[in-house]
């Protein structure tokens, strides 16, 4: 119970075959903002000594906030746990973020409405009701955006869905579906063939390795969840194939398409319980207790005057669901104390920054500032670069079943569009942050709208796909991105997120410089 190299030629539609799993968009409330994490959250140690013009050129990492300070910060959004998309702590943390984007130095910050359906669980359990085998089967987590049920729950026998099936309308009424997660996983010798470069000083990519996470195969989940609306399934419980540890607090898809059938996740063991309870024709009883709201969340705006009214878009999203997912924002916020200490005619452009909601809404609040400023703000904007994930530590399972840390740095993407000028900038802000393993990839994922008809996963793809900005994500995806309730810090390279801090500042500075057309142009050679 729960409560609250030269590689092969690859076209993009290969790759699309390829790699579709990774393509899919991607509530549990947080805990309350205490009195002792406020007063953590307030006791920012600010470098305030104003910097001279040389510093507009060459950044010193002695001149930024420390590494221990983004710890404490980290250690704040463990603290916070899940914010989803306007949950009140989410509300709370956006609040904490205009109070720093103020205290930071930033200017005119204000925020823009984003009205939304919210939709959260408050109560979620399995359980075997009477026989021989009565009890508790432990959940990893809610099946996010899904159906619920009365206090009562559904109470059924289980219908195995084989991998890659499909039920058919009506051919699960009086079931709850039992399903292994689907897993998709992409080679890094492919991912190669659509790279404009790569930084792994140390081989960590190995050419036969693949890169597989539980969500990786969230395509093919959302055209399942999409298949049992219609088959009349009561419920769905999704098996993950991990230990516990890392199963739990598991949440995707987070399209924020709102479903009939209610439905929760558990891990490898529980899973194999169930999927023997379902030979032997033994019903189960499944709870989901989950409200909808229309209610209305914010994204956050702010400025750093330069000498121009062209700027330069610094991104991330504030709600997520642990604190690496969603450090963006303190990263942003600390390259942002920098840059407001710089002479104003220093700065050749003037960088806006932009914190959205909804990420975990089908990247509502990014596609709503996009709509919004598009034919205005936008067409001043000479390039972003969006921000998440920074320090993230590869966490793995061994040969015991055992999830460890690796003592490596999870792989870091930068998605680009085929533009040169933004495509050497990234590359070499990872190489100057020692950053690796890191590749520089193309948009492989189909988005008509978008300039080129592509975009990527994750943030920062609607203001290239739907605002039209030449834009670079740089994200990471270790194995507990998408888990809420799990504690980050010890899974966090402090000193690396600082490296990458100080190293984006420049990339930022550098890009003041670069002329607007030779950031507006796709001037690489496509696949």
């Amino acid at each position: 119970m729960n409560e609250k190299p030269d590689s092969p030629t690859v076209s993009r539609r290969q790759l699309l075959i390829g790699a579709g799993a990774l393509a899919g968009t991607l509530a549990v409330g947080g805990t309350a903002l205490t009195d002792a994490t406020a007063a953590s959250a307030s006791s920012t140690k600010w470098p305030t000594t104003k910097l001279p013009r040389s510093a507009a050129k060459t950044v010193d990492a002695g001149d930024f906030v420390t590494a221990r300070q983004l710890e404490s910060w980290q250690h704040d959004l463990d603290a916070m746990g899940m914010r989803s998309t306007g949950s009140p702590i989410h509300e709370q943390f956006i609040d904490l973020l205009i109070t720093r984007l103020g205290e930071a130095g930033v200017q005119d910050v204000h925020t823009e409405p984003v009205p939304f359906p919210r939709w959260s669980a408050s109560h979620w359990a399995l359980e075997v009701p009477y026989g021989p085998h009565a009890g508790t089967i432990p959940t990893a987590s809610y099946l996010p955006y899904a159906g619920g049920t009365s206090a009562a729950g559904v109470t059924c026998e289980l219908a195995v869905i084989l991998p890659g099936a499909m039920p058919a309308k009506g051919s699960l009424t009086g079931k709850i579906a039992l399903f292994a997660m689907p897993v998709g996983s992409i080679a890094y010798s492919l991912m190669e063939t659509i790279a404009y470069g790569k930084y792994d000083p140390d081989g960590v990519l190995s050419p036969t390795g693949n890169y597989s996470r539980p969500w990786t195969g969230v395509g093919d989940l959302i055209t399942l969840l999409d298949a049992l609306d219609t088959s009349g399934a009561a419920g769905a419980i999704g098996i993950i194939d991990l230990p516990a540890d890392a199963a739990h607090g598991s949440y995707f898809p987070y399209d924020g398409t709102i479903r009939n059938v209610p439905g929760v996740f558990v891990d490898r063991d529980a899973g194999a319980t169930l999927q023997k309870l379902a030979l032997e024709g033994t019903s189960v009883r499944l709870t989901v207790r989950s409200t909808v709201e229309h209610m209305v969340s914010r994204n956050v705006v702010g400025l750093i005057p330069g000498r121009s009214d062209e700027y330069i878009i610094l991104n991330s999203h504030s709600d997520g669901p642990n604190g690496v997912e969603d450090n963006g924002p303190d990263a942003i916020i600390a390259m942002a104390n920098y840059l407001t200490r710089l002479p104003k005619d220093s700065l050749p452009r003037s960088i806006l920054i932009t914190f959205t909601t909804g990420h975990f809404h089908g990247g509502l609040g990014q596609v709503t500032f996009a709509k919004k400023h598009r034919n205005t703000t936008l067409r001043r904007a000479a390039c972003a670069i969006t921000l998440e994930h920074l320090g993230a530590l590869a966490w793995e399972e061994n040969e015991q079943g055992d999830m460890t840390l690796t003592g490596q740095p999870e792989l870091g993407v930068l998605f680009l569009p085929e533009n040169k000028a933004l495509v050497d900038a990234s590359l070499a802000a990872i190489t100057r942050a020692s950053a690796g393993p890191a590749l520089a990839l193309r948009p492989y994922v189909s988005v008509p709208e978008a300039p080129n008809g592509y975009g990527w996963p994750g943030e920062g793809t609607q203001l290239w796909s739907d605002g039209h900005v030449m834009t670079m994500n740089y994200i990471t995806g270790p194995t507990y991105l998408l888990n809420w309730g799990i504690p980050t810090v010890k899974k966090t390279d402090f000193a690396l997120m600082h490296r990458e801090i100080v190293s984006f500042t420049q990339m930022v500075l550098d890009l003041g410089g670069v002329p607007k057309a030779s950031l507006s142009a796709l001037d690489l050679t496509p696949l």
